[in-house]
């Protein structure tokens, strides 16, 4: 069973395997494709001496190369089922690694079958998908197999075309001494949106995640939106109404990371890519104590009259 960072990851596209991409509906299934189906189940039970055997008759056959999928059915069962014999010997035979074989490796803490695939090709620092850091990020709860991909190479930077790193899902899913860690081997608090991401948090933590990230040398910012500093991004998410860390605070509730933003140099004046006050975004959500709080900061400061929002 998948834990709740692992749930929370999925809705970021880390998702798991869907076994169900696999199969063959048809009852009028071609011989060849039933030998695939044949292989698939020879291959989730490890009966490597089958899988040998159905190989050699799929490759004979004719349609072959429809019966054998891109990236192996076959081998995507084997490696789920952390059948190592089998996964070795797939690969052997030319089928191609492919992010999800990677992916669930990871998350069943397959060390074993993780090497077989980065010996026949993957490069630990590859993304998973053009929105999900390498698969380091899977790995972030575990703090023995994160000590098995920073051993193999794997770079607490490395990011996907968005602005997420491995050292963004630590931030939110991971303990204090992995973050530590990851920081240690050259994890870098200047990427990765690492803020928001400790916003997002659990875990009764996540103030003294912030904290800690805020004393590091060269700190994250406090007081910009989120991709500000990543122009296409930005433009092409600001519709969705991109803030700083206060404004994530305030819309989800969260006083305590609200007073703890304000005490850190967060400015409650800036605007959203929608051009939405923090209070605004907490109006919205209905967080009135949100509200009350950041109306009374307001009224302390020296603000002019035109930057408060009317409520």
């Amino acid at each position: 069973m998948l834990s709740e960072a692992q749930d929370l990851l999925s809705a970021l596209d880390f998702t798991t395997t869907d076994h169900e991409t696999y199969s063959f509906a048809s009852s009028d299934t071609p011989k060849c494709d039933l030998d695939v189906e044949q292989l698939e189940v020879a291959a989730t039970a490890g009966d490597l001496e089958a899988v040998k055997s159905l190989t050699d008759k799929i490759k004979r056959s004719r349609g072959a190369q429809r019966a054998t999928l891109p990236s192996g059915s076959a081998l995507m069962f084997a490696v789920d089922c952390g059948r190592k014999d089998v996964v070795e010997y797939l690969l052997s035979e030319g089928l191609t690694v492919h992010t999800t074989h990677v992916k669930v490796a990871t998350i069943n803490r397959d060390t074993a079958v993780l090497e077989l695939l980065f010996t026949h090709g993957w490069d630990v620092n590859t993304p998973i998908e053009w929105c999900v850091p390498p698969a380091l990020a899977f790995a972030v709860e575990d703090s023995a197999l994160v000590d098995w991909f920073l051993a193999n190479g794997a770079d607490p930077n490395a990011r996907c075309l968005l602005d997420t790193t491995p050292l963004s899902a630590a931030v939110e899913f991971a303990s204090l001494p992995t973050i530590q860690r990851l920081l240690d081997q050259g994890g870098s608090v200047a990427c990765g949106q690492l803020m928001h991401y400790a916003l997002r948090r659990k875990s009764n933590d996540r103030l003294q995640i912030m904290e800690y990230l805020l004393q590091q040398p060269s700190p994250p910012p406090v007081c910009k939106l989120m991709y500000e500093d990543e122009p296409w991004w930005f433009e092409s998410q600001k519709f969705f109404g991109l803030g700083t860390p206060l404004h994530d605070a305030a819309a989800s509730g969260d006083l305590d990371a609200v007073r703890f933003l304000m005490a850190n140099g967060s400015d409650p004046s800036i605007k959203d890519s929608l051009g939405k006050l923090a209070i605004e975004k907490a109006h919205k959500h209905g967080h009135d104590s949100v509200v009350l709080f950041l109306r009374s900061r307001s009224d302390q400061s020296t603000s002019s009259p035109t930057a408060e929002p009317h409520l």
